[in-house]
């Protein structure tokens, strides 16, 4: 909590006693605090030195908690681009692996287009080799 038991106690004491006071009725106009709010001074160190610890506490918790949110948005900031960074070499990856299916493709569809040629081909020239064949045959024994 940002106020300690003996820090509430005290100002719960301050309070206290300017609410209670019986002082004149120019004291009470002034807005003037009882005398017996500065009794505290003596004891403990005043409501001024408390005031001023529960200032340099919440001060320094301000700061503590500033620092954290400036650590948490450069985490997030490093974490973004990190991710940023994943997405862009990713799809780089991805279009050049596109680019080598485009290009084996290509490369795919003419070796087809050769081999259908080349087994016409073959087929025509076993056709041939087959009449010379028989055209040999038939005049050997002739």
């Amino acid at each position: 909590s940002l106020i300690d038991t003996s820090d509430a106690a005290e100002l719960t004491a301050f309070v206290q006693a300017a609410q209670g006071s019986d002082d004149t009725a120019d004291d009470e106009a002034f807005g003037a605090p009882a005398a017996a709010a500065y009794e505290g001074e003596s004891r403990s160190g005043g409501i001024i030195d408390t005031l001023e610890d529960l200032l340099d506490k919440a001060e320094s918790q301000l700061d503590e908690s500033r620092n954290k949110e400036t650590k948490a948005k450069y985490d997030y900031e490093m974490l973004l681009q990190s991710g940023e960074d994943e997405t862009k070499f990713t799809k780089k990856d991805m279009d050049d692996a596109k680019k080598s299916i485009a290009a084996a493709s290509e490369k795919l569809s003419t070796a087809e287009g050769e081999l259908t040629v080349a087994k016409k081909e073959l087929a025509g020239d076993v056709k041939a080799k087959g009449a010379l064949h028989h055209d040999c045959m038939s005049r050997a024994q002739s």
